[in-house]
């Protein structure tokens, strides 16, 4: 095996064990308020960025081309990126509260990375382009940034309810992020369990055909993740109910102005990188713009996020509204990177970006 490929899997496997390790840190830090375990938990956080980047430059290196041309490559360039937007919001504001549903939010996308672990490949020639990173690099920043959006706002929603003692509410609000959570998860699970046959046209675009053992695998898996979610929610929630719990979370002005930030930074780099895409789509295919599966739902989650700034900022919406708005909007986001390449056919099925 090439010495840098061993190298690299290294790097990654310690970068998603600091993950882990740090993802328990975090929430410890939630549950006590130890100083000790979030400045650890930071530490060992920077300490898994740093080789989770090493990492990618290896990868980078003995590819010979930007690591982004498959499932496991983007999804790690994924959680790379949710980690260093946090990191940099965590160094601003006083979030480190957040990084109890962000940073085990970036350890489960690596490690799903894992799962789909798989050395070089050439590139297929509909890749074979600078805009791939261009592209790709883009898209996945403005992903890490709404993911940092929707743990801040699902943070201001508890410590609404919290403060209003409201705390059937709080639980219900763990319960339903937990169970939509496990019903990603049970989907994910399910696909992967499933094994529909795949036919590529002249395209390149590959279409899946899915059995009823395949339907019944995916709706399982789905069903499944649900029953997990819902019941480790309404554990997390009562927990989250105890008196005294709001004074661990950041105030609702700091949650509100981090969850709007990171979407006003990452929307402009959301439409960037849709007008790269396009261009990349016209070089590869001969067309801007044909409505492919992941164009349509890049357009909904770009249209979505602009809703949010038009409210936000012409009609006023703050506070709540915002807050639940961020956090429905991670699950465009998460559909349209990884729902539809794993459900619909498309010329993005090769490839998750």
């Amino acid at each position: 095996m090439d010495p840098l490929i061993k190298l690299e899997e290294i790097l990654f496997i310690v970068a998603v064990v600091s993950y882990l390790v740090s993802s328990f840190l975090y929430i410890w830090y939630l549950i006590t308020r130890s100083d000790r375990a979030v400045k650890l938990g930071t530490i060992i956080l920077v300490l898994g960025l740093a080789a989770h980047t090493i990492a990618l430059m290896l990868r980078w290196v003995s590819s010979g081309h930007a690591p982004m041309a498959n499932l496991y490559e983007s999804l790690s360039l994924f959680g790379w990126g949710i980690v260093l937007f946090f990191l940099i919001a965590q160094h601003f504001y006083p979030v480190k509260v957040a990084g109890s549903l962000v940073v085990p939010t970036a350890f489960l996308i690596t490690s799903v990375a894992g799962v789909f672990y798989e050395g070089p490949q050439p590139l297929v020639p509909a890749l074979q382009s600078y805009w791939l990173w261009i592209h790709v690099t883009i898209a996945m920043l403005s992903y890490g940034l709404f993911a940092l959006a929707f743990g801040a706002g699902f943070f201001y929603i508890v410590q609404e309810y919290l403060l209003k003692k409201q705390y059937q509410n709080v639980v219900a609000a763990f319960v339903i992020l937990l169970a939509a959570l496990g019903i990603v998860l049970g989907l994910w699970a399910g696909s992967v369990w499933a094994e529909p046959a795949k036919v590529a046209d002249e395209l390149g675009r590959i279409d899946k055909i899915y059995t009823g053992e395949d339907t019944a695998k995916i709706l399982g898996g789905a069903g499944f993740g649900l029953l997990i979610g819902a019941i480790l929610g309404f554990v997390a929630g009562k927990g989250a109910s105890r008196p005294g719990f709001s004074k661990r979370l950041p105030s609702l002005d700091v949650l509100d102005e981090v969850s709007y930030r990171a979407i006003a930074f990452g929307f402009p780099l959301l439409t960037i990188g849709i007008i790269t895409g396009a261009i990349w789509a016209d070089q590869a295919w001969g067309r801007w713009w044909g409505w492919d599966p992941k164009e349509t739902w890049s357009f909904i989650t770009w249209l979505y996020y602009g809703a949010y700034l038009h409210t936000r900022l012409t009609m006023g919406w703050r506070g709540k509204h915002s807050a639940i708005l961020a956090v429905i909007g991670l699950v465009a986001v998460m559909f349209t990177y990884l729902g539809v390449n794993l459900l619909l056919s498309g010329l993005h099925s090769y490839t998750p970006t």
